[in-house]
């Protein structure tokens, strides 16, 4: 694997997580300077973001993270808001209780339509007993 294919990985798979260019450099066994030289070309695509602090180091430098899309809607999922993670997927809170809800309304018109099927064969039975 390349050192932007590392990273890329790297902080695809830890999605909000920014890392400093010195720790992508140390895990990915590059120098500082090639390092740099991957994060400008990632920072050329719309999911790569610059952050103010080191997740890893815990020191407040520039640092590079992946910027989570949100499963629904795939708007970005910025530092700070409601979210949730169900089996890898990230949501915003109000995307996972709209998707909740719609599953709730589909099931409810399911059931209402089987009501409505069962309600007239009754009535036809009753007919055909008359």
């Amino acid at each position: 694997m390349t050192p932007a294919e590392t990273v890329h990985r790297r902080l695809v798979d830890a999605a909000g997580e920014p890392l400093c260019d010195s720790c992508l450099a140390l895990a990915c066994s590059v120098s500082l300077v090639e390092m740099r030289r991957v994060i400008e070309g990632l920072l050329m695509t719309a999911n790569f973001q610059r952050r103010d602090r080191c997740i890893s180091c815990r020191r407040t430098v520039p640092a590079l993270a992946f910027a989570a899309k949100c499963s629904h809607c795939s708007r970005p999922v910025l530092p700070g808001e409601d979210t949730l993670e169900t089996d890898g997927d990230v949501f915003h809170a109000v995307c996972l209780r709209r998707l909740a809800s719609d599953e709730t309304i589909r099931i409810s018109r399911k059931l209402s339509r089987e009501s409505q099927r069962r309600i007239e064969e009754s009535r036809l039975r009753l007919r055909e007993q008359r």
